[in-house]
């Protein structure tokens, strides 16, 4: 049990930020560590570093969407493709510096954006089936909506924010780790 408890802490804060995101979204919209995570998290640990931020997802989309006053839908899968995209893309920046990782994270929110905008413009029939229903999808949205612009700007800013946050934790953990020693005959 003590092994999991930072675990356990973390999915917890996860859940936490995307709780308060959603209860707040004219001023937290979109600042929220996923992205970054579902990014820092296959470049830099594989598969199981994707783990915890898809229970922390899976965990809190009911809820953030009742508070949302979405409900259920085929919406459900937007985000989905929208996080499948960056995993997929963090996959060319396995073993890459720390750099290149943050650049790729920053590539994999602009990938999310137009993914999920995409797909809502797609699919939802609110939305003309033109070029200017597309790029109102991109840049303004629905009317009864934020415009969808404010949630790009707020998505590159978490992406920075966090994915800095995550490299330089991971990097100061992996100093300070003990170094092994060499085997001796």
């Amino acid at each position: 049990m003590q092994r999991a408890l930072p675990l356990i802490i973390f999915v917890i804060v996860l859940g936490m930020a995307r709780i308060l995101g959603s209860l707040n979204p004219e001023h937290l919209g979109s600042l929220q560590p996923l992205g970054a995570l579902f990014f820092c998290g296959m470049a830099l640990f594989g598969v199981r570093g994707i783990i915890l931020p898809a229970l922390a997802w899976l965990l809190t989309y009911p809820l953030t969407s009742a508070v949302q006053d979405y409900g259920w839908s085929a919406q459900f899968l937007v985000p989905l493709v929208g996080f499948a995209a960056m995993v997929f893309l963090a996959r060319s920046f396995k073993n890459a510096r720390a750099g290149k990782v943050f650049l790729g994270s920053m590539a994999s929110a602009i990938v999310f954006y137009l993914f999920t905008n995409t797909l809502s413009w797609a699919f939802d029939p609110l939305y003309l089936k033109s070029w200017s229903g597309f790029t109102q999808a991109l840049w303004s949205g629905l009317p009864q909506y934020k415009p969808t612009w404010m949630f790009f700007r707020n998505a590159l800013i978490s992406q920075a924010v966090f994915s800095g946050l995550f490299l330089f934790a991971t990097a100061s953990v992996r100093a300070n780790l003990p170094k092994a020693k060499p085997a001796t005959a």
